[in-house]
């Protein structure tokens, strides 16, 4: 996973996950990503400073170690609160959405060019499969992903 912080083309200023850092461009491409504050789709990745893990002892210590520690716990609160909001859509699709796997993008055409009743439904789909959809002009989003779909 990575995160970016990103700009809307209104400078609203908002951060967001990734599975890597090709799905940031693959879903800006799609017209996936939009602003929380305006819903614009105009998204760039902003300049960030790098989140550097490691080992080493020598860092500089917090002028308040308190408030580091508080912010941490903050900073882990709206994670929580993040990956429980995305369960709660991802749960709401799955029960009010019809499961047809990997057929997602033909029956998404059907349903788009009205072959078939308009009803809701989620699936699996190809990153190619995605590309056609969206050119076709088909509203598609994907599904939240969750910590244990990595498992």
């Amino acid at each position: 996973m990575i995160r970016y912080a990103l700009l809307c083309d209104q400078d609203h200023a908002f951060e967001s996950w990734f599975d890597h850092s090709a799905a940031f461009d693959k879903l800006q491409h799609a017209k996936l990503i939009e602003c929380p504050h305006c819903s614009s789709q105009k998204i760039r990745k902003a300049p960030m400073s790098p989140q550097i893990s490691g080992t080493r002892t020598n860092k500089r210590p917090t002028s308040n170690p308190s408030i580091a520690k508080n912010k941490d716990i903050e900073l882990q609160n709206l994670q929580a609160e993040a990956v429980e909001l995305a369960r709660k859509i991802r749960n709401h699709i799955e029960q009010n959405a019809d499961n047809v796997g990997d057929k997602f993008a033909s029956e998404a055409r059907k349903i788009h060019f009205e072959e078939v009743e308009p009803h809701n439904i989620y699936g699996e789909a190809t990153s190619e499969e995605v590309d056609e959809l969206v050119e076709d002009g088909i509203e598609i989003s994907p599904l939240p992903t969750l910590p244990e779909d990595k498992n």
